[in-house]
This record gives structure tokens, C-alpha cells and sequence, in this order.
């Protein structure tokens, strides 16, 4: 591969990390906030939280191994 090509594959592998972090916070937020209102395990906001939260770090596991 050549420099431009590494730096492209370096900028998308930073991204995806970046934004799997970001869904990571939003999941933890939803969850924080729907259970300092009252919700519980079953409600629709820790549902989403934790949705986020899964979806984040799993995309996140699967930039770590090479796989994104």
C-alpha cells in the first residue's frame, strides 16, 4: 500500500473508532438519563441506551481486530 492509500486506511480506521466512542456515550447518556427519570429495565429508553451501547463497542471490537 502506498502513503495515500495508509493515510485513507489510518483517517477511516480513526473515524470508525470515533464514531463507535460516540455511540458508546450516547448509549451510556440514554441509560443515565432515562433512569434518573424514573425508568426502568424495561422501558424504552435503557432499551435504546443499551442498543447504543452494544452496537458501539461491538463495532468498536471489530475495528480493534482488523475486520472493519
Amino acid at each position: 500500500m502506498s502513503g495515500p492509500d495508509r493515510r485513507n486506511e489510518r483517517l477511516y480506521r480513526g473515524a470508525v473508532r470515533g464514531f463507535s466512542l460516540a455511540f458508546i456515550g450516547i448509549g451510556i447518556l440514554v441509560l443515565v438519563t432515562t433512569l434518573a427519570n424514573g425508568g426502568g429495565p424495561a422501558s424504552v429508553g435503557f432499551l435504546l441506551g443499551i442498543a447504543f451501547v452494544a452496537v458501539g463497542g461491538l463495532r468498536f471490537w471489530l475495528g480493534l481486530r482488523g475486520d472493519a
